[in-house]
């Protein structure tokens, strides 16, 4: 099972190396959905652990594009995908580029009105 050496690893501050093992898994499209945006967050978290503002908010984009991915309604993904966008946004104000923080806030905006 991968799942309790990812933690082990995490618990032991090897978070390069539980990256290279959860980037595998994101990019499994036979895994579900929901399990390749839970690992794009733990991703994010990581990076942030290893103060990487700009590659955490990355991964949560990469949540983001995942959701959209998703063959349900668009009103749905887009409320499902705002708070990854949200956190990515946050990450890119903390630590990004303004390219970044722009493109972050426009996506914001678009997810919020494709939500209504």
């Amino acid at each position: 099972m991968v799942l309790p050496e990812i933690v082990s690893l995490i618990n032991r501050g090897e978070y390069g190396s539980a990256i290279s093992i959860m980037e595998k898994i994101v990019k499994d499209k036979s895994r579900p959905f929901s399990e390749r945006i839970e690992y794009c967050t733990w991703i994010a978290e990581c990076y942030k652990k290893l103060n990487d503002l700009k590659l955490s908010g990355d991964w949560y984009l990469e949540a983001v594009k995942i959701i959209l991915s998703q063959e349900i309604e668009m009103k749905f993904k887009a409320k499902q995908a705002i708070p990854y966008c949200e956190k990515a946004l946050e990450n890119y104000r903390e630590g990004g580029d303004a390219l970044d923080v722009m493109e972050a806030v426009k996506l914001k905006q678009r997810l919020q009105e494709l939500s209504k």
